[in-house]
């Protein structure tokens, strides 16, 4: 399967945070730095964009085991201007 870019959302309890970031962290190099958290404005969740096979594999391969329970991985593309209107060309057809 080609690899997709995912958006990786790990919730967690309060009183994980240390534990979380700390987890991310010591995975290795890049993981501090693509892990963007909420916990210091009460939402105790990590984001993380990441390029995957699937969304099982975005979880396994990037989130810490003890988090992986709650974690989710979103499928996400851009779309641009000219989508756009590719995509509106599309809709027009379908009602016609």
């Amino acid at each position: 399967m080609a690899r997709a870019r995912f958006l990786v959302v790990v919730p967690h309890e309060p009183d994980q945070c240390l534990d979380a970031v700390e987890a991310t962290i010591n995975q290795g190099p890049g993981f501090q730095e693509g892990y963007e958290w909420g916990c210091l404005v009460g939402n105790h969740t990590g984001y993380l964009f990441v390029r995957a096979g699937g969304a099982k594999e975005a979880i396994d391969d990037y989130v810490p085991v003890f988090l992986r329970g709650g974690a989710k991985a979103y499928r996400v593309t851009q779309i641009r201007a000219r989508d756009l209107r590719d995509l509106r060309d599309r809709e027009a057809e379908r009602e016609r």
